[in-house]
């Protein structure tokens, strides 16, 4: 955050000198007026002159010591106009969380800094060098502050040049623009002066006929000017212009456009683009002004070098940020000393400048004033009217770059990518150590796309030896700078490759997977194999995604007839993926060969080989590793037959594991006609010829499936009752009627077809069993008993499989789709969560959608549903809701399941009473009561013949214990209330639950006699006992 944050934004502020020129030996008073600023904080402004300007500090070492006073004077860096730990970073070369816990500026610039601990001795600081100017509150809103001018370079005291223009800035945060104001080294009040010389490239420029226009340069004086001694207009290039690069003299690059002797304005163009890195000088000699009564002092000034050029005008230009921009005045009219204005994208003003004296040219550096947005360029004209507008916005770069290996030995190259949002800029690449020494440097120009390849070879660290190291990219337009993740440097001796394991098993005929791990290697070579073993090959990995493993595969089938292979391996090698990979790049095989004497034409054959690794691509040197690879003999294992609703979605192992957890597919011997019926088959042997296979899964399997020469096995399913003199039928499976799931990983494979989809045929191949023939139904149907059986041939992989374990069988029989319910008819109380179950032969998971309807006149009328899962024992249970229904009510129940044909679904009818009877009514004291004939002799309740009562509450047993009352009489030994109680409980059974004939309204009319009667009767039995 800025340093006036949360401050309410008053009036735009200032920055003023108190004076506009000034000589060696001045005190330079600088003074911000800014209702914005706090009284009681230390601020600072920077302060710079041609000859002293800000420059970057890098690799300074600062003591052991916690305390430590910077070389220079320290600038603000980042624009918050207070001198804070935020300007200075702090490169810590442990990592061991040491940090700079505050910083102090010294009266004459310098910052004290104190770090949490003390730093070692290899870390380093960074910053920007530059002189400041502490402020002091004065009065209102006015701060002030002063610094020295010197021609004689010094800390504290700002180095100044006859001539120079002196800066000063700080950010006005009320309006987010950095203000400026600028004054001048002169000795002279009105000498003929010189400006700021600038290069740039331009497509034309007015007033002037440019020779070149990759390269333009332009010296401005204050006045038109001529050689020394001589007439205007007679500069030349030999005498008077010396153009210097790097200090190398390239003037004859140059051609002289004008001489500055009609306006001051000298120009000069060449073919050569300028680098905005270099170092460009213009040595000036015996130029007077036009009457030549002043001269120029001879000398060399620096010429600024901009990156990018927005013409007047011009319309929208896009300029990356950290460009220096030269801004050149060229419609035409009052270019020379041309006044503009800057304003931001909120049309708030930024800025006032003038181009100058001889001069069409305004360099602004985008990042000194923080330049990230949209601004308008406005010109104007002597009477203040608008000239021109140019647009220009401040782009990102994007530049950034990354290693494809942050560790690596010293025998290995570091590689990497810069990417940029720009093609066709050049940008420096540089190799530093820890301490920021550059171990080597190189120029690249980038590729249209802005992302090109970089690389310095091993050979950099024959010298440099192991250790940290970095790359840094600079634009050389922008100067903006990215350093890549730290680049760890081992000796190459200290790199290794080893196996995961020791033994390695698989089947012949398999893909084997072998695990090799990398220690600060990208690569590793392989051989397995041995010329004595029959076999051997040689195979490099690289660890392209460099997470130190590579999962390298080889197919012990794929080298039948393999003679050589291709680089990456062919069939016969490849490598898995890490799991987890986020790099840009992949493991990868990157050579194999197969030895010419052991070339097979068979799969690789069980038994055990010998491999070994070594670092590096080279197959002859020395393993540093040893394993063994051990190949079984494969034979089918096991063969099962499990059964899926018709619809379950299955189509990948993921599905088939998921279905297996939900219940879905069952293992089970019976199918039901029109289930989905799946065979699980375990054959080790197959993963190889799988993996070569193009295609699905499907049509891989009925590829190496069947009795010719090229197949591996044969899957059949034929039945096994077939009735009297007919021919047992074969089902034709193939890949338009089956499915396969294979998991050769895991060697399984799993086939799932519909018992109806494939046609069933006799030995001679004709369709059999359907009505078409004179059947009396069609085939596969209910009653038929099915095996499925897998048997490998004697050839391939499986030549030397024993008879007895080539085939694995998995017998079936297929049963009716039904489905029944418990009870028949179905009875329900009226009441909420009432269960109907019953069982069904189709297969587990199967959803039944169960259907209520109302019948018998039933007012209202009602029609419910409800889905039921059928469960892995054949149950099924449905829940329905009958307390808004009345006792008496009846319904229909029926099923709707997609495999049970209509006549073998449900159609039972039910009832709903008031409770649900039970199965067992067993109580002593309804069978006393009936004994007694207080309910009507044996017809009462308890009564075999009577079908007992339907009331639960009535008929559950109880094994309470309860005080047994003493006796009143000869009688049952029962107290009047029970007895009463149980003659109330019977007479409400036989009116409620006796269906007979008679309707329950008439039943319920003789409730009331019944209740008289009782009442009578409870009375004399009380008073008979009482006497």
């Amino acid at each position: 955050m800025g340093a006036f944050s949360g401050v309410v934004a008053a009036d735009q502020g200032n920055i003023s000198f108190d004076s506009s020129t000034y000589t060696d030996g001045d005190v330079v008073t600088v003074t911000v007026e800014d209702s914005d600023l706090s009284t009681t904080t230390d601020y600072v402004v920077n302060i710079e002159s041609d000859t002293e300007s800000q420059s970057s500090v890098f690799g300074e070492h600062p003591s052991t010591e916690k305390k430590y006073t910077t070389k220079w004077s320290v600038s603000d860096q980042n624009d918050d106009n207070m001198i804070s730990k935020q300007d200075i970073t702090y490169q810590d070369s442990s990592r061991g969380g040491n940090e700079i816990s505050s910083v102090s500026r010294n009266s004459n610039g310098t910052v004290t800094i104190t770090f949490d601990n003390s730093p070692e001795s290899r870390d380093g600081i960074e910053y920007t060098r530059g002189e400041t100017v502490q402020l002091v509150h004065q009065t209102d809103a006015k701060f002030s502050g002063s610094t020295e001018l010197s021609t004689v370079d010094s800390i504290g005291t700002l180095h100044v040049s006859e001539g120079d223009e002196i800066k000063s800035t700080y950010v006005d945060e009320s309006s987010g623009g950095i203000r400026q104001n600028t004054a001048r080294i002169d000795n002279d009040p009105e000498p003929l002066t010189l400006g700021s010389v600038t290069a740039f490239s331009i497509d034309s420029l007015s007033g002037a006929s440019l020779t070149h226009t990759e390269s333009v340069i332009e010296v401005p004086f204050s006045e038109d000017v001529s050689k020394a001694g001589g007439e205007a207009g007679a500069l030349t290039l030999a005498d008077n212009v010396t153009v210097l690069v790097d200090g190398a003299d390239v003037t004859d690059r140059y051609t002289l456009d004008a001489d500055g002797s009609t306006d001051g304005q000298l120009l000069i163009s060449s073919a050569t683009t300028l680098d905005p890195r270099s170092e460009v000088g213009l040595r000036i000699d015996a130029v007077n002004d036009s009457i030549d009564s002043e001269t120029i002092t001879p000398g060399t000034v620096d010429v600024t070098v901009a990156s990018a050029t927005v013409p007047e005008g011009g319309g929208e230009a896009n300029v990356y940020a950290g460009s220096t921009m030269a801004f050149v005045a060229t419609d035409g009219s009052a270019d020379l000393d041309q006044a503009f204005e800057v304003v931001d994208d909120d049309g708030e003003f930024v800025f006032a400048g003038r181009t100058g004296s001889g001069s069409q040219a305004f360099v602004i550096g985008t990042d000194a004033r923080n330049w990230t947005e949209a601004y308008t360029i406005e010109t104007t004209l002597d009477d203040g009217s608008t000239d021109r507008t140019t647009g220009v916005t401040i782009r990102d770069l994007g530049l950034a770059v990354a290693v494809d290996d942050r560790t690596l030995t010293t025998a290995a190259a570091v590689e990497g990518t810069i990417f940029a949002n720009a093609g066709g800029r050049t940008v420096q690449v540089d190799l530093r150590e820890a301490d920021g020494a550059i171990v080597e440097r190189t120029n690249i120009t980038l590729g249209g796309n802005g992302e090109t390849a970089f690389d310095f070879p091993a050979s950099v660290f024959d010298a440099a030896g192991p250790g940290n190291y970095t790359v840094n990219v600079t634009d050389i337009g922008t100067d903006a700078t990215v350093r890549s993740d730290r680049i760890a440097v081992v000796d190459d001796s200290l790199s290794t490759a080893r196996f995961r394991s020791a033994v390695v098993d698989e089947h012949a005929g398999d893909v084997v997977e072998v695990g090799v791990n990398l220690t600060y290697a990208e690569t590793a070579t392989v051989t397995l194999g041995s010329v004595d073993s029959g076999f051997r090959a040689n195979v490099t990995v690289s660890d392209g995604d460099g997470n130190g493993t590579v999962r390298l595969r080889f197919n012990t089938a794929a080298v039948a007839g393999a003679t050589s292979l291709p680089d990456d391996g062919g069939d016969v090698f490849g490598v898995a993926a890490s799991s987890g990979n986020t790099s840009r790049t992949a493991d990868e095989v990157i050579a194999a060969d197969v030895d010419d004497r052991t070339t097979l034409s068979e799969p690789l054959a069980p038994g055990e080989y010998g491999i070994t690794v070594r670092t590096g691509t080279d197959a002859g040197a020395p393993a540093e590793h040893a394993a063994t690879l051990v190949l079984d003999a494969p034979a089918p294992e096991r063969l099962t037959t499990w059964v899926a609703p018709a619809d379950a979605a299955l189509s990948t192992h993921e599905d088939l594991s998921a279905a297996v957890e939900t219940g879905q597919l069952t293992q089970r011997a019976d199918v039901a006609v029109g289930d989905l019926v799946v065979h699980r088959i375990e054959a080790p042997g197959l993963a190889g010829q799988f993996a070569q296979h193009d295609g699905t899964a499907t049509e891989t399997f009925f590829a190496l499936d069947g009795t010719k020469e090229a197949a591996l096995y044969a899957l059949n399913v034929t039945q096994q009752n077939p009735p009297p003199n007919r021919e047992a039928y074969r089902l034709e499976l193939n890949a338009s009627n089956a499915h396969v799931v294979a998991d050769p990983s895991n060697d399984t494979y799993t086939m799932l077809y519909e018992i109806d989809a494939p046609a069933a045929t006799a030995s001679d191949g004709e369709v059999v069993g359907t009505r078409s023939d004179g059947a009396e139904a069609s085939v596969p149907a209910a009653g038929d008993a099915l095996t499925a059986s897998f048997a490998v041939h004697e050839n391939g992989t499986f030549s030397d499989v024993d008879d007895g374990s080539r085939t694995v069988n998995s017998n079936y029989s297929l049963v009716e789709a039904t489905i029944a319910t418990d009870d028949d008819p179905l009875v329900v109380a009226a009441a909420t969560n009432q269960s109907i179950g019953g069982t069904t032969t189709v297969a587990p998971g199967t959803e039944i959608e169960l259907r209520l309807r109302s019948t018998n006149g039933t007012r209202p009328s009602f029609h419910k549903t409800a889905q039921a899962v059928v469960e892995s024992s054949g149950a099924w249970t449905a829940t329905f809701d009958f307390d808004a229904q009345g006792v008496g009510d009846t319904f229909e129940a029926t099923s709707a399941a997609g495999v049970i044909s209509d006549s073998n679904e449900l159609g039972v009818s039910g009832e709903i009473r008031a409770f649900v009877p039970t199965t067992a009514v067993a109580t002593t004291a309804a069978t006393t009561v009936g004994q007694a004939g207080g309910a009507g002799g044996g017809g009462g309740v308890g009564s075999d013949e009577s079908g007992g009562s339907s009331r639960s509450n009535a008929a559950a047993p109880t094994t309470e214990s309860t005080a047994t009352p003493e006796p009143q009489s000869e009688g049952d030994g029962r107290s009047i209330t029970d007895s009463t109680g149980a003659f109330f409980e019977t007479v409400i059974d036989t009116l409620v639950d006796d269906p007979g004939e008679r309707p329950l309204r008439e039943r319920l009319l003789d409730f009331d006699v019944l209740v008289a009667l009782a009442a009578l009767t409870t009375v004399l039995v009380f008073v008979t006992r009482l006497e």
